[in-house]
């Protein structure tokens, strides 16, 4: 059996490895130090996009959504009237609201922006999420108003506001932002990867 020799460690070589070390370490924090602490050439217009209708969204949730035709016996939450999104929704569903969740979803595009701006690593494509969050916005919205009908008491006696059509334009919107933010700078796959 051979014998096996211990690496010797001398003073030259401990003095060697360690400068090495404190080389490396100062290249990386000087190249850390170049990088600024918020990168706004990083931004496409897609992302300002997303800001815009991200304001909109949450606008839109102060604009009547839902009002009584005058002189009937329409009622939502059982009151006559003009309805925003915060006077519809609020009340229904206490440990969920609605409205609750449309003005999260507001916050998704400037989450992207932040990741963007930060050169932050992700495992997925950047805006893919925010198209996700624009996606549950828009369905939650034509859920609550088209597919499962109107809020309140008969149907036939609500009417639409201008906020409900601004408030889907808007969630639309936000898809569009992530969709096209996450469509750039997308490679060629080898088949089967």
């Amino acid at each position: 059996m051979p014998l096996m020799h211990a690496p010797v460690w001398t003073p030259a070589a401990f003095l060697c490895s360690f400068t090495r070390g404190m080389e490396a370490s100062q290249a990386e924090h000087s190249q850390a130090e170049r990088r600024p602490f918020l990168d706004f050439s990083q931004l496409l217009p897609a992302e300002y996009f997303g800001f815009v209708a991200a304001a909109v969204l949450f606008l839109s949730l102060f604009l009547t959504w839902f009002s009584t035709n005058p002189g009937s016996n329409g009622a939502i939450n059982g009151q006559a009237g003009d309805f925003n999104a915060w006077d519809t929704f609020g009340s229904s569903l206490p440990f969920l609201p609605l409205d609750g969740l449309l003005a999260a979803a507001c916050i998704a595009p400037f989450v992207l922006a932040y990741i963007i701006l930060r050169g932050h690593a992700l495992s997925w494509r950047p805006g893919e999420v925010t198209a996700i969050v624009g996606i549950i916005a828009f369905v939650l919205i034509l859920c609550n108003g088209i597919i499962l009908g109107k809020p309140g008491e008969p149907p036939s006696e609500i009417s639409f506001g201008i906020g409900y059509p601004i408030a889907l334009a808007a969630s639309f919107g936000i898809i569009v932002s992530g969709f096209i933010r996450q469509s750039q700078n997308v490679g060629r796959k080898p088949p089967g990867v």
